[in-house]
């Protein structure tokens, strides 16, 4: 055994490290996605409770046709609230989705078209009008007053 060998060892056995430390980090990201799920024929995920399922949806975002974000208004402030029924429709009335969400966070892989995102919390009901196309991802966002 020559003198390098010590040394290509550890080198090899660094970069293995490195490696794996580097796989770990981009899969933790997915790790942490909820799983998905199906309401009325459309795939979905909800949730981000906690920093790594909310990073993960963030970095999911891409991945999905329509992008759900809840919020209550306090102190001046925008709380990120879960368990919203969110119902979907066309504009003339047929229900294409419903679920509650089970997080902020609710991402969905909608065909493209107009639809109607409604959701509830405590008492209030909110719509936005949505046009899911087949490039970016469309955002309906829901802010609600604390009752």
């Amino acid at each position: 055994m020559n003198a390098h060998t010590p040394n290509r060892w550890i080198a090899g056995l660094s970069a293995w490290a490195l490696l794996f430390s580097i796989a770990q980090a981009c899969e933790g990201p997915r790790a942490a996605l909820p799983a998905e799920k199906t309401s009325q024929g459309i795939s979905y995920v909800s949730g981000g409770v906690g920093l790594d399922e909310s990073g993960a949806l963030k970095g999911a975002r891409k991945d999905y046709s329509l992008d759900i974000e809840t919020f209550q208004s306090a102190n001046g402030k925008n709380e990120y609230i879960a368990a919203v029924p969110l119902t979907i429709t066309r504009p003339n009335g047929e229900v294409v989705f419903q679920a509650p969400s089970d997080g902020p966070f609710t991402l969905l892989r909608m065909p493209p078209g107009t639809y109607i995102v409604k959701a509830s919390h405590q008492g209030q009901t909110q719509q936005r009008q949505v046009l899911v196309g087949t490039g970016l991802g469309a955002k309906a966002s829901f802010v609600f007053k604390p009752s």
